[in-house]
């Protein structure tokens, strides 16, 4: 059997025409480690340049936001037309909106933490120098330097009632050298000994998105959200109402783009943060002009030549329509790889840049 699934009519106008402001991440999309992903810098620039204002909005909670802006400078990106968001700040405006101005707060992290809770307008307060000193909330975000004391801290304040909030709650954070352990996997360590559980604020739940987009002044349908993980950022934009640009220059390749569920199903698919000057097709676009097809065998044949975003378009509006259907779809890697290479899509591992 045959999908034939694209597009009726395909856009020409670029795709951030259709938006006043872009929420977007970071590393994946932006950098990876030390080095700007291709066409990225140049994209945000012009982008900004354009009239569209940007929000860059994190997850890392252990670095402050002006950190952030001279790692971006330094990459080249421009002056202006942009501001940062943290998981710490979308933390301490949950906590703002709860507890009176200059209430303690427990705060364990890097140092984006307490300069949040201090910007909002509470009192942070580091395990260090807690004593008998009592506390109204607990803050959990990730820390080179966090220690089992202040986990257990975290634990102790937690059992007792103090209310907790994480910052997030990615299990992973990806260093020059490879996966280490992110603030995801430290909160489950506080867990196994405690009964107690945190609220968090950072993606994929809507709070960071909320805040990044109330500091655009953009409604919902104004709003684009670009991102390379499926799990926090293409499901957090739709936690939030926005659509979404799922680029594939960071941690979620194109098999797990075609095995997602529709939770965590973006509004648009590009190679890189360049996609956002093309003409975006939206994934729910379809029609009979089919460019790729599944066999029987589960297995995609694509076609010799094609335009490349419309192949890549197609690809993944196929798989998603057959698994919804209950029909096969092979998760070969080596397969996977193939319709990769063929679309020009180079793995972060390979990229020169």
């Amino acid at each position: 059997m045959t999908d034939e699934i694209s597009t009726t009519s395909v856009p020409t106008e670029p795709l951030s025409t259709r938006y006043r402001g872009l929420i977007c991440d970071l590393d994946g999309v932006v950098y990876r480690g030390a080095v700007a992903v291709e066409h990225a810098v140049e994209t945000l620039n012009r982008t900004t340049a354009e009239g569209m204002p940007v929000v860059f909005a994190t997850n890392n909670a252990s670095r402050s936001p002006e950190d952030v802006g001279d790692r971006l400078r330094g990459l080249g990106v421009a002056q202006q037309g942009w501001s940062v968001v943290t998981s710490s700040q979308a933390a301490a405006a949950h906590l703002a909106q709860h507890l009176a101005q200059g209430a303690r707060v427990c705060a364990v992290g890097g140092p984006g933490v307490a300069q949040a809770l201090t910007e909002a307008g509470l009192t942070p307060v580091r395990v260090a120098e807690l004593g008998d000193t009592l506390v109204e909330a607990v803050v959990q975000g990730l820390g080179v330097d966090v220690t089992w004391t202040e986990l257990a801290t975290v634990g102790y304040l937690a059992e007792a009632g103090v209310p907790w909030v994480a910052t997030n709650a990615d299990f992973t954070l990806p260093t020059p050298t490879g996966h280490a352990p992110g603030n995801g996997a430290l909160i489950a360590l506080v867990r196994t000994a405690t009964s107690a559980s945190p609220h968090v604020v950072g993606k994929p739940q809507a709070a960071l998105f909320d805040l990044a987009r109330a500091r655009l002044g953009t409604d919902q349908p104004g709003t684009l959200v670009c991102g390379d993980r499926l799990d926090t950022d293409i499901e957090g934009a739709n936690s939030a109402g926005l659509d979404s640009l799922f680029v594939l220059s960071g941690a979620s390749r194109l098999r797990d783009l075609a095995f997602a569920e529709r939770s965590a199903r973006p509004t648009y698919v590009a190679a890189d943060l360049s996609g956002l000057h093309a003409p975006g097709i939206a994934l729910h676009a379809t029609s009979s002009a089919a460019v790729a097809e599944l066999e029987p065998d589960a297995v995609f044949r694509m076609p010799k030549a094609g335009d490349n975003a419309e192949l890549l378009q197609s690809v993944v509006t196929t798989a998603w329509a057959a698994r919804d259907a209950g029909r096969a779809v092979s998760d070969d890697g080596s397969a996977w790889a193939r319709i990769e290479r063929q679309l020009g899509l180079v793995p972060p591992e390979q990229a020169t840049s």
